[in-house]
């Protein structure tokens, strides 16, 4: 990601709409497949800026770790909490040593070469039984500028990210489309952009008038509220939810 890329996200993280309207997504996939009675050790495998360290707090013990000293400074300043500097193909941890594990928007990224062996690495750090929550955009279709702007390597097909998942020793229990309502408006964007050659500086990652950002996160708390009972048929982004066996 462009070192500039941090600073928006940072400074967006705790308000824009997406963000705030994926964080309730996470944790209602979260509640749903994960016993938050007991105190787990979890990692947030690519935490970024950091801005799901404090939701996923209340599940346990959480470290963050990313590759990036930048997003690690950004980190440090919103969580008290244990952050390390490493790679998802590379993790600095022992075998066995969390509960549960996070990996949201870190998959699909051009700095990991190789995803199903991110995975294996990432089902070596779990412990058996332990739960995993990824998160990767959806549909190769809607490649954009936004995706060159964040080092996108690949967006994926639901069958493609569960036969990964099982490559990697992992057990999908649940995989999801997400961000399924405003589909319809994204594409047309997308599909615009491309008509009209549209070039843009940077991410979709920006700030919207207060009532837009309060409009916008509508589907998305709609959609929270499905997930915790049903999976949604297409959308913008792939959730999916993995067990390691034992």
């Amino acid at each position: 990601m462009e070192q500039g890329e941090y600073r928006r996200l940072y400074e967006l993280e705790e308000s824009l709409w997406w963000f705030r309207g994926m964080e309730q997504i996470s944790v209602a996939l979260l509640d749903r497949f994960v016993d938050s009675d007991k105190n787990l050790d979890l990692l947030d495998a690519g935490c970024g800026t950091g801005g799901m360290l404090a939701p996923l707090a209340r599940y346990g013990g959480v470290t963050g770790l990313d590759r990036s000293a930048d997003a690690l400074r950004f980190a440090q300043e919103r969580s008290d909490g244990a952050l390390a500097r490493g790679t998802v193909s590379q993790l600095p941890f022992a075998n066995n040593s969390f509960d549960l594990v996070t990996s949201f928007d870190v998959l699909y990224h051009l700095g990991v070469s190789d995803d199903v062996e991110a995975m294996k690495e990432i089902e070596r750090v779990m412990r058996p039984g332990a739960t995993l929550l990824v998160r990767v955009p959806a549909f190769e279709a809607l490649r954009s500028q936004h995706d060159e702007a964040v080092h996108t390597r690949q967006r994926y097909g639901k069958h493609e990210l569960s036969g990964k998942l099982r490559s990697a020793g992992l057990e999908p229990v649940f995989v999801s489309f997400a961000n399924c309502f405003l589909f319809p408006l994204a594409a047309l964007r997308r599909v615009g952009e491309r008509v009209r050659s549209v070039a843009r500086d940077g991410s979709e990652v920006e700030a919207v008038s207060p009532f837009l950002n309060k409009t916008l996160v509508i589907p998305l708390r709609l959609e929270a509220w499905l997930l915790r009972r049903t999976a949604l048929p297409f959308g913008l982004s792939l959730v999916a939810v993995a067990r390691k066996p034992g």
